[in-house]
């Protein structure tokens, strides 16, 4: 994890000398310097993002959808390699969790699972696992349910919530609805194993988008069954004492973390998955 923090640090002084060079007057920007928001980060959601034509109503920060030769696809296209290279049969079934809220970890699942369906011999699917508070299906243009919800509750078969994307070996899991006091129950319902289970057989590739692992204990219940998880982390935003914590409850769950993905990067690090060995 030192990695993470030394990267951070390094952000900051480079914030206090630019700060003392904007007092002395205007510079000019160094050669070769990236523009906020072009280094591999997953975008805020607060983000202005470009106009995108026919864009079927997804969301515009779904950029590795539609700027497939920008840098921030190619990131993401790193972190699949560094991914795909711990796996010796090429499949993988993670959740994507961060510390704190506002973190990215929604768009990087998105983003993520969009890239790993350029794979033309294999099948990826993103489930909406945020029970409490679901952003997938409005970011995919996609119907909100039904979902894992209806799975667990048993109203539905789970191939009647696999809905087709954007992309033809990209599929997507709905959050579903049910009332937030209902969840933490849900969660824990024996059929979530076999749901998982199902999902390994039919897909190469399984991505659960979670609440905050800091906030609620959804990330651990699922990460027990799932195995592993990738930590978003926003730069210069979520301070050390939380990513501790939330390294401490996956740990606590026997949750593997398979590494941290760091957002909003002001600046390149080389190496966009930051592994524990």
């Amino acid at each position: 994890m030192a990695n993470v923090w030394d990267a951070m640090k390094k952000h900051k002084a480079e914030q206090a000398e630019a700060a003392k060079t904007r007092a002395k007057g205007p510079a000019a920007p160094a050669p070769g310097a990236a523009a906020p928001g072009e280094t591999g980060q997953a975008p805020a959601a607060a983000e202005t993002p470009a106009a995108y034509p026919g864009s079927d109503g997804c969301s515009p920060l779904l950029r590795a959808y539609f700027d497939k030769g920008g840098k921030i696809t190619e990131e993401y296209r790193a972190l699949r390699t560094n991914l795909l290279a711990q796996r010796h049969d090429g499949k993988f079934c993670y959740l994507v969790t961060s510390a704190l809220p506002g973190e990215g970890k929604t768009l990087t699942c998105l983003n993520l699972g969009i890239v790993m369906a350029e794979r033309p011999d294999r099948r990826t699917v993103v489930v909406d696992c945020d029970l409490r508070k679901a952003k997938c299906a409005e970011l995919l243009n996609a119907s909100p349910s039904p979902g894992m919800a209806e799975v667990l509750q048993g109203q539905v078969a789970l191939k009647d919530a696999i809905q087709p994307s954007l992309l033809r070996n990209l599929f997507f899991i709905p959050a579903g609805r049910v009332r937030h006091n209902e969840v933490g129950k849900l969660m824990g319902r024996p059929e979530l194993e076999d749901l998982v289970e199902q999902l390994r057989r039919q897909f190469d590739h399984v991505l659960f988008d979670t609440p905050p692992v800091n906030i609620a204990s959804d990330a651990g219940i699922l990460g027990r069954v799932a195995g592993e998880a990738l930590l978003v982390v926003r730069m210069n935003k979520t301070n050390r004492e939380s990513v501790e914590r939330a390294m401490a409850l996956l740990h606590a769950a026997n949750v593997k973390p398979a590494g941290i993905v760091l957002t909003h990067q002001k600046y390149h690090i080389p190496g966009y998955l930051y592994r524990y060995s």
